[in-house]
């Protein structure tokens, strides 16, 4: 077929060629001296003026072209004979030009103009018949097929042939402002592209707007959480800042994300200090707090990684082994891949007279305050505002706290003594005791008026705060279970323990709707990560795992990177941080060698110490 649409084609041009050979004849026959300068110019191309197509350009393009029948071009080239040999017939409006009409004509003018814009309409209708075909739309200069495939090949050759089709920018015919907003709606990939069209595109897409938009639009999405992710709230989504440069913002964070899939391109470093097992952790953008069989506190700086504040009991944190070894060299330093000994620190120590006096088993804190558990039975409120200062001691438990959870209203602990208390986080009332376990309840949870908990007697049970009632039981699991996570909306929970397995179940309908083989040994922690989707494990196989929360699917492994068993692991945007039996603070960070990283961060670096007015 390609060879007949090759001829066709030659024999389009070939009629086109004729056509304009007779008017270039009829140029050279018609001419006369006193011709005008525009008699001479090159025969106008050809319209579809009638068609859909040509119509809808039309409407729309930000620079309307007149057609050869009534521009000034095309009537100089195609009737220069006839308005040259018969100077008696006026001329019709050319362009932003007036009607020629001749001094001695009279008020049949008119009529005589309007009748020869006719002439001139037919004679072009008769030229674009014979050239439809191979010219197509010239004029839209999009060279779109409007009847087939195959014509749309010849008018690409035909529109090869001929460089003077105008193209209409429409981005730099606009106003600053509603290009900016158009461009807006791009992602990044396609603002890329757009910046490659034109300096004009792109300056434009520099545009802060612009970046910002596509940046908000596309990293604010979360997997189980209830909104949008709220710029500024330490989830790596920035502040809005007149200052912020979106567009390595949106880079910075991009790369971060490339980095999370590759996995092996984490950064480990190791913060050592505790002198024994780590139970537990919490951090944020600027700080960890971390509590340890030592009975200490202690506050470590992200940024820097040295430690800044140990809270202990007097006879610990007066003791000089807490900051010094045998040698006289701080205990206090990082490993990191190029040093054995980094960021060495000797952190100002504090003991307060309210105090534990056994391990610090789980901890939790927020802008306001810190709460930590003990294996003395008792749970100290500390102030996070005013130097880590206890606030107070909750006192009932019977045995050791194994977990606290809370929020705005309540604080919520779990026991060895198989029970869970609620207490009134303003006051410190002790609210209700829920009993209904069988078994040490070993790890608690809290979303709005539900608790989640989970507990050796292999189950895991929803409560309602108010009434106090167990709403739902999770049954499935052949061991114990050492934790639960609850998804920040409340839909999802997981469980894991001494079976090996992960559970994810569906909290409404108590469902189990996943399993995964997780561990060769007991499952001691879990975190979901409800903005990314990501379940962090860690297990007494010294193993750490991150599995996809949706699909179930393992999406990275970190087999001994801890030297015994692993006690605590969470995650946020950049990093994983963990804990285990051997005292050391493991940071698997996977933005250090991202550039611009720190724009992701919610608010500048501060000392930890020093803004929680303890220095």
């Amino acid at each position: 077929m390609r060879p007949n649409h090759s001829l066709k084609g030659k024999l389009r041009r070939a009629s086109l060629s004729l056509v304009r050979g007779i008017v270039h004849c009829r140029d050279r026959r018609g001419s006369e001296p006193g011709s005008s300068a525009h008699d001479h110019h090159t025969p106008a191309r050809p319209t579809t003026a009638h068609s859909a197509w040509h119509k809808l350009r039309q409407a729309t393009t930000f620079r309307h072209s007149r057609s050869a029948h009534g521009s000034r071009s095309g009537l100089g080239t195609i009737y220069s004979p006839m308005s040259s040999t018969f100077p008696d017939v006026p001329v019709p409006g050319n362009g932003l030009e007036p009607p020629i009409i001749p001094h001695h004509t009279g008020a049949g003018a008119k009529a005589a103009v309007a009748a020869f814009q006719n002439h001139n309409f037919a004679f072009q209708q008769r030229l674009e018949w014979l050239s439809e075909e191979s010219q197509n739309d010239r004029e839209s200069g999009i060279g779109i097929a409007v009847a087939s495939a195959s014509e749309l090949e010849l008018s690409n050759a035909a529109m090869t042939e001929d460089s003077s089709v105008t193209r209409v920018d429409f981005i730099s015919q606009l106003p600053l402002e509603l290009a900016v907003q158009i461009l807006a709606h791009l992602d990044a990939r396609d603002l890329a592209v757009a910046t490659r069209a034109s300096k004009v595109w792109y300056e434009i897409a520099q545009d802060q707007h612009i970046w910002r938009q596509s940046f908000l639009r596309e990293k604010t999405t979360t997997f189980a959480t209830s909104e949008s992710i709220q710029p500024g709230v330490g989830l790596g989504i920035p502040a809005i800042q007149p200052e912020n440069d979106w567009q390595k913002i949106y880079r910075a964070k991009h790369e971060l994300e490339r980095k999370w899939k590759e996995g092996n391109r984490a950064r480990p470093i190791y913060l050592n200090g505790h002198l024994d097992s780590i139970y537990c952790l919490q951090f944020d953008e600027s700080k960890i707090i971390t509590g340890s069989r030592d009975k200490t506190i202690r506050i470590w700086d992200m940024h820097t990684f040295q430690c800044r504040l140990v809270i202990g009991p007097p006879e610990v944190v007066n003791d000089t082994s807490i900051l010094f070894d045998p040698n006289g060299q701080p205990v206090h330093y990082a490993v990191v891949p190029e040093d054995d000994r980094a960021h060495q620190s000797v952190p100002a120590t504090v003991s307060f007279p309210t105090h534990h006096k056994a391990s610090i088993l789980c901890l939790q804190y927020d802008d306001g305050i810190l709460v930590t558990g003990s294996s003395d039975s008792s749970c100290i409120v500390y102030n996070m505002k005013s130097g880590y200062r206890p606030i107070r001691r909750l006192q009932y438990h019977t045995a050791a706290v194994l977990d606290l959870a809370f929020d705005d209203k309540h604080i919520v602990t779990c026991s060895k003594d198989i029970s869970i208390c609620v207490w009134d986080r303003n006051t410190g009332a002790l609210l209700k005791q829920l009993k209904g376990h069988t078994g040490p309840v070993n790890a608690v949870q809290m979303r709005g008026n539900t608790i989640v908990s989970c507990s050796g007697d292999f189950m895991v049970k929803l409560w309602n705060i108010d009434s106090g009632r167990i709403i739902r039981e999770f049954a499935g699991h052949t061991k114990g279970l050492a934790c639960s996570q609850f998804s920040e909306d409340g839909r999802y929970i997981a469980s894991a323990g001494s079976d090996k397995l992960i559970r994810v179940w569906d909290a409404n309908t108590g469902e189990c709707i996943r399993e995964m083989q997780a561990h060769d040994s007991l499952v001691r922690s879990l975190h979901i990560d409800s903005v990314s989707g990501r379940l962090i494990s860690g297990s007494y196989d010294t193993d750490i795992k991150v599995f996809d929360m949706e699909s179930g699917d393992q999406l990275l492994d970190f087999p001994r990177w801890h030297a015994s068993w692993v006690l605590s692991a969470k995650s946020d945007y950049r990093r994983i941080v963990s804990t285990g039996q051997d005292p050391k603070i493991l940071i698997m960070d996977f933005g250090a060698e991202v550039e611009d990283i720190e724009m992701l961060e919610s608010a500048p670096k501060a000392d930890v110490a020093r803004a929680a007015g303890f220095i």
